[in-house]
Order: structure tokens, then C-alpha cells, then sequence
């Protein structure tokens, strides 16, 4: 009884806005299924099943309510290797293992960490595979007939070599396509029944007209298959699984990358919010299933996710409706494909690549700083002329050395004798001759690890020579510390009693005493008072006060 008014319910409230925000989604998600198909190396009727399934999947499962999941023009790249490096049978176990990794990346909520990863590296990696998108497109949109190439150096030598061939009638249907997207969608704005007609359909309505009637002679997909894909086993042999496991591992970060950009981007378009890992999950699922239909892998799609939303969605009914009209397109409108030109194609996805660019990030990053500026110019140079699991792989790895030398430059320590003598610690110390005289105060600020010792050793020892009795170390500031961080500060209280003085450490942090807790030998330093810990240093300063007859 309950699920038929939920029923009921939805279909009064819902039904007709997902079914118009499902309608035009899938008008615009179809030429991109097939051109980001071709762009890939495989066959137009791939991208079709796989806009299929894993817009059905993921909007079923997921953990975002708008997200709509298919081919991307960031999974071409890694696609276009992986077939030309292990076939079509290496990619389908490539995205079956992918989606076992994404799986786990959600079991293991993982979803956040994505977050962690620098603007630099997101953006060098973006703007990288809109480069190779967009010169791996030149061919199409010069009517050339070119077998879609690894290396961008080698698609650049093709096309020189080419140069006495060019199709002026390609080049004029994909400058005449660029228009159309770029000026058409102002001018519908402005018509009150034409404003949510997508401007890709009239360009591909077009592009088809003038091919079929005019007979024009340029490079076309070629009629797709009206059937449903077969089920096909993948083979799990052990030397290929091996062989294609680092791309399915950079298959399933970039697609995870991209669903849960997508997702924060829809959060911020409709005030909602999204489980990152069930989305995870949700492209996981996508992903393992599709290669036993033959599918490509995936990912959500910001574009056709914001016009999803633009056009009303309210539930994920609205990326289920989108699937079973692209599947019924797939299944009715197979043999229109035959006269889609490749430099209608070429137009789209130069377009799409073009805005992957994205130069306004490019200034911001360049003016910022000059070590987000090497490192997004590194992962770009990286992306475009390296192999893409290679430029990964080195993205992720120059995250990390980032991290680490922002967290290194964090940490400082201040001697108190640099503060005002008239507040705080320093009126209590400076109105007592003895604290005065014996006792010295340092504050440090920020993470206590390896990557900081540096800065430990160099502050400490600029001040080792004017250090007093007594010194003071006050841990307010400093959020956790390591294995490194541990061990440098046994040694210097080690080396202080050498020199006749004393270690009061102040102010711990909740997680940085629980490390100094369970290490034996910190423990043997407290038992045996070698150094004491004070919940404040005024208690220190009291309990120094009160030890020397004050």
C-alpha cells in the first residue's frame, strides 16, 4: 500500500519533469556516446551501450541524484591506449578490474579523499587530455581518414603528411558545426517553445540533411547495428590481468575523479548533497558490468549532468529515462548513423575539448604561486606526451611531494622572548627574576614529521647556545606528530640533559599524547622525570616556582 502512493506520488509530483529532463539529455548524450566511441578506437555502437547501461546502472545505485554516467571525453585517452596496447579483450578486463577498484575505493570510503588531490594536478590532467582530444580531432575535421593514434606526435606527423588532401567540404561541415553549438543556444534562449531544444540535435539534423541530399562525399560513422549488445564472457587470463592492471588502476581514479567532480558540481547547482561512496559504488557496479556487453568504461559527465538539471530533473528517474531513449534510438534510428559525417563529430568533441582547457584556471594557478604553476605544467606536458598511466601515475606523485613541502613550510618555532613582555606567559616569566634568568620558551606551530625536522634543527639550534636551565616546548599548535618527529624529540631531550638541562613539554594535543603514550621508551623518559608534561604552561611555570623555593 505504501509503495503505491510512493508510486502515485511520483509520478503527480516528478514524472513529467525527469521524463523532459530524460528526453533532452539523451538527445544530447547521443552524439557524444558515439563521437567519444570513435575518439576511443572502437566501434561508434559502443559508446551507444555504454550511455545505455551505465546511465541505467549508475543512476540507479549511485549517490547522486543528478549525476548521468556514460563515455567521457576524459576516459578517451586511457581507452584509446589500452585498445592499442591489449586490444579490445585487454579494455573490457581493463574496466571490469577498474570497477573492482572503485568498489573498493567505496567499501573503503574512500570518496573524500578525492578532494585532497590539488587544482593543479585536476587541472594539468583536464587540460592534457583536452589537447590530445582536440588534435586527434584535426583529421575528421579535415576530411582525412586516419586511424586514431596513441601518441599525439604521431596523429601531428599523419596529418603533416597529409596536408594535399584536405576535404574542404569536411573542414566547412565542422567550422559550420562549431557555429551552430557556439551561436544557436542564445538564439533558442530567446524562442519561448525552441529555448530546451539542444543546439547539438539541429547541428546533427542538419549535418545529416545536407549529407543525405547533397550526396556530399566526406568521411561518415557508418550505419550502427539496431540490436541489443550480446553477452560476451571477459577472459581473466593472469598474464593480461597483470598486464592491464595499471591502466584499470588509472581508469578507476580518473573515473572516480570525474563522478565525484560531477557530483560536488551538481551539489552546488541544486543545494543538495551527495554520498561520495555510494557513488563510488554506483560507478563500480557501472563498470564491472559493462564489458560483458561489450561496453567502454565510464564515468558521469558534468556536461550532460548540468543539462539534466537545467532541464528539471528531480529524482534519478530522470538518468533512467535517458538511458531507454538512447536505447530506443539505439534500436530504431541505428542506420541514420550512416550519413552522420565524422566532421560533425570533430565539431563536437573540438568544442568539448577546447572547454577542458580551461585557460581561466590556468592564469589563477600561474599568478598564485610558482610551485602550483610547475607542477600544473608538469602534469600537463606529462598527459600529452607521455603515456597517460605514466602521467598518472607522476600527477599523484607530484601531489604528494607538494603536500609535503606546504605541510614542511607550516611548521615554525617561536621563542617567546619575541612577544610582548607585558601579556600572557611572558609577564608571568619577566615579573620572576629566577624564571627570567633559567627559563626558556618555544611554541611550535604545526605538524611534528619528518618532513619538518629540518626546520626543528635548524630553530633549535640557532638558540641551543643562549638556552637557559629550563626549557619549555609548548605543543598547543602542533596537530600530530610521527614515527621521525618522535624519535627527534627523545634525541634532543637526550642531548638537553647532556647539557644540564631540563625538557617541559606543554599543552599536548589530545592525538599527540596518545603517540607518546604507547612509545616504551617516552614512557621511560616520564617514569624516570627525565622530562615532565603539563596540561598548561602556566602550570609548568607554577610548578617551576614553587620547585625553587618561590
Amino acid at each position: 500500500m505504501q509503495t503505491t502512493k510512493t508510486i502515485t506520488r511520483y509520478f503527480k509530483e516528478s514524472f513529467s519533469s525527469d521524463l523532459k529532463a530524460g528526453f533532452i539529455t539523451a538527445i544530447v548524450a547521443l552524439p557524444l556516446a558515439i563521437a567519444f566511441a570513435m575518439a576511443s578506437g572502437v566501434e561508434p555502437v559502443l559508446g551507444l551501450y555504454t550511455a545505455v547501461i551505465a546511465g541505467m546502472l549508475a543512476s540507479s545505485v549511485g549517490g547522486s541524484r543528478y549525476s548521468i554516467t556514460g563515455p567521457t571525453g576524459a576516459m578517451t585517452v586511457i581507452i584509446l591506449s589500452t585498445v592499442h596496447s591489449f586490444g579490445l579483450e585487454g579494455l573490457l578486463l581493463a574496466g571490469f578490474l577498474a570497477g573492482i577498484f572503485q568498489i573498493l575505493f567505496g567499501l573503503l570510503r574512500l570518496g573524500k579523499v578525492v578532494k585532497y588531490i590539488p587544482l593543479p594536478v585536476i587541472s594539468g590532467f583536464t587540460s592534457g587530455i583536452g589537447a590530445i582530444i582536440l588534435i586527434g580531432q584535426i583529421p575528421n575535421a579535415l576530411g582525412m581518414v586516419i586511424p586514431a593514434r596513441e601518441r599525439v606526435w604521431e596523429t601531428a606527423y599523419e596529418i603533416y603528411t597529409r596536408l594535399d588532401i584536405i576535404d574542404m567540404t569536411a573542414v566547412l561541415v565542422c567550422i559550420g558545426t562549431i557555429l551552430l553549438l557556439i551561436r544557436l543556444p542564445g538564439l533558442l534562449s530567446k524562442l519561448r517553445y525552441l529555448s530546451s531544444l539542444p543546439a547539438s540535435i539541429i547541428a546533427l539534423f542538419l549535418a545529416v540533411v545536407l549529407t543525405y541530399n547533397l550526396n556530399l562525399e566526406v568521411p561518415l560513422v557508418g550505419t550502427i547495428p539496431t540490436e541489443l549488445p550480446s553477452i560476451n564472457m571477459i577472459a581473466l587470463n593472469v598474464d593480461l590481468v597483470m598486464a592491464v592492471l595499471p591502466a584499470a588502476l588509472t581508469i578507476a581514479l580518473l573515473g572516480a575523479i570525474e563522478a565525484l567532480l560531477c557530483a560536488v558540481v551538481c551539489d552546488g547547482m541544486t543545494n543538495t548533497r551527495h554520498d561520495s561512496n555510494r557513488e563510488l559504488l554506483g560507478q563500480g557496479i557501472a563498470n564491472i558490468i559493462l564489458p560483458f556487453f561489450s561496453g567502454i568504461p565510464c564515468t558521469a559527465a558534468i556536461a550532460r549532468s548540468a543539462v539534466n538539471i537545467r532541464e528539471g530533473a528531480k529524482t534519478q528517474m530522470s538518468g533512467i529515462i535517458h538511458a531507454l531513449i538512447l536505447l530506443a534510438v539505439l534500436l530504431f534510428l541505428g542506420p541514420i548513423a550512416a550519413f552522420i559525417p565524422k566532421a560533425y563529430l570533430a565539431g563536437v568533441l573540438i568544442l568539448v575539448s577546447v572547454r577542458m582547457i580551461n585557460l581561466t584556471e590556468f592564469k589563477t594557478i600561474m599568478n598564485i604561486s610558482k610551485m602550483d604553476t610547475a607542477v600544473l605544467l608538469a602534469t600537463f606536458l606529462l598527459t600529452v606526451f607521455t603515456d597517460l598511466v605514466f602521467a598518472v601515475q607522476m600527477g599523484m606523485f607530484l601531489s604528494i611531494i607538494l603536500l609535503f613541502i606546504r605541510m614542511t613550510n607550516i611548521i615554525d618555532i617561536h621563542s617567546m622572548e619575541n612577544y610582548d613582555r607585558t601579556k600572557g606567559i611572558n609577564a608571568t616569566i619577566f615579573a620572576d627574576p629566577y624564571l627570567e634568568k633559567n627559563v626558556s620558551v618555544y611554541t611550535i606551530n604545526g605538524p611534528f614529521f619528518f618532513g619538518a625536522m629540518n626546520v626543528f634543527e635548524s630553530k633549535i639550534n640557532e638558540h641551543i647556545s643562549i638556552s637557559k636551565p629550563h626549557i619549555i616546548l609548548r605543543m598547543r599548535y602542533v596537530p600530530f606528530i610521527d614515527t621521525t618527529g618522535l624519535e627527534r624529540l627523545r634525541s634532543f631531550i637526550h642531548s638537553s640533559r647532556k647539557m644540564k638541562q631540563k625538557v617541559y613539554i606543554t599543552s599536548v594535543q589530545p592525538k599527540v599524547m596518545s603517540k607518546l603514550d604507547i612509545d616504551k621508551e617516552f614512557r621511560k623518559l616520564i617514569k624516570n622525570k627525565e622530562v615532565l608534561i603539563f596540561d598548561s604552561t602556566q602550570e609548568a611555570l607554577t610548578y617551576l616556582k614553587k620547585e625553587n623555593g618561590d
